[in-house]
């Protein structure tokens, strides 16, 4: 299996790593890589790539070619350790055709880790902004060079010229009542120009514009969601993931949304750990049912009652843009990939 490595969050590999090899780090050393200076370990006793050596006496480009041999092969030796331990739903092991949301949930069970791959949506939420902020930009741009384009066709030239012949025509009348009749009827084919130049495209208020900015600033700063959609006949079942700016592979995300776009055309993978799996009723626990059961205590310590519940107004109003609800199950991305099965032939 061959692996287009997109993301990978090498800190948590090393750390599920390090307990399988009982902790043991021999060495580390620091390596530089492109778009971000960060410490990183290269021997957690990895055969093959324990001598690596990234320090900075490398030239950059040796640097990123064995930072990169590392996470490929770390990404490989955690995967399969993890998959030894019984620790990993391989969502590929059901039926393509499934559709029912509870038989992927029982098949998830209760392994803590989950693979899964198929169609997929990026959703970088300070991408969104940036656009927004100057969509009616962007409109007034793309409508006035659509306007100054149609008037340099040769249609448009034909038809204010006729329009222009019409008033000169208009203008030699002596008739006052077929002179008044013949500029309204000039007026009307100006009009009937103006409105097929007027732009087919609506700009945004200035309120939805400064909403989507106050929620995206509150709440989703720095958020890239992204969905896979393992099971094409239920696509009500997503898993979703928030991915960390500095740990994509290459560093210029720009790039990467060039080539594979927010909705990629080919199958991409995620590998990491579940950390929701939202039930179809809402928990029962409620961490404020201590004051409720106990009014002494509700008035002894009204002021950390009062401040625990602000958090739990902001809860809801979070739950709305955090997207993790039935049946979706939110994993902790350790990697995202484009893998490629090798062929058997020679």
């Amino acid at each position: 299996m061959v692996r287009d490595l997109l993301y990978f969050d090498f800190d948590k590999a090393a750390s599920i790593w390090s307990q399988f090899e009982a902790g043991l780090v021999e060495r580390t050393s620091v390596t530089e890589d492109t778009g971000k200076d960060r410490a990183a370990g290269t021997r957690f006793g990895i055969p093959g790539v324990a001598e690596a050596n990234l320090g900075v006496d490398y030239i950059q480009k040796r640097s990123i070619l064995q930072s990169k041999t590392l996470h490929h092969d770390l990404l490989n030796r955690v995967e399969e350790s993890l998959r030894r331990a019984g620790l990993v739903a391989d969502l590929a092991d059901q039926p393509s055709d499934t559709s029912s949301p509870d038989a992927i949930r029982a098949a998830i069970g209760r392994r803590p880790y989950l693979l899964a791959a198929g169609n997929s949506v990026l959703e970088d939420y300070r991408r969104i902004l940036a656009i927004a902020e100057k969509f009616n930009e962007i409109i007034g741009f793309i409508v006035k060079a659509s306007q100054e384009s149609a008037k340099k066709s040769a249609p448009y030239l034909e038809l204010m010229q006729m329009i222009s012949d019409q008033e000169k025509a208009t203008d030699q009348l002596r008739d006052r009542n077929q002179k008044a009749v013949a500029k309204s009827q000039v007026s009307k084919m100006r009009r009937q120009v103006d409105e097929l130049l007027k732009p087919q495209l609506d700009s945004v208020d200035d309120w939805l514009v400064q909403g989507m900015r106050l929620f995206i600033n509150t709440f989703m700063s720095t958020r890239i969601n992204f969905r896979i959609y393992p099971f094409s006949e239920c696509p009500g079942f997503q898993v979703l993931c928030n991915l960390k700016r500095d740990c994509f592979v290459d560093s210029d995300l720009e790039h990467l949304l060039y080539g594979y776009s927010n909705r990629p055309n080919v199958p991409l993978a995620v590998f990491g750990l579940i950390t929701s799996l939202p039930p179809k009723e809402p928990a029962a626990f409620d961490p404020m049912k201590e004051f409720q059961d106990d009014p002494e205590l509700a008035k002894s310590a009204a002021f950390e009652q009062g401040f625990r519940g602000v958090f739990g107004g902001m809860e809801g109003m979070e739950a709305i843009v955090r997207f993790s609800r039935y049946p979706n199950v939110t994993v902790h991305p350790i990697a995202v990939y484009r893998s490629f099965a090798a062929s058997s032939a020679a």
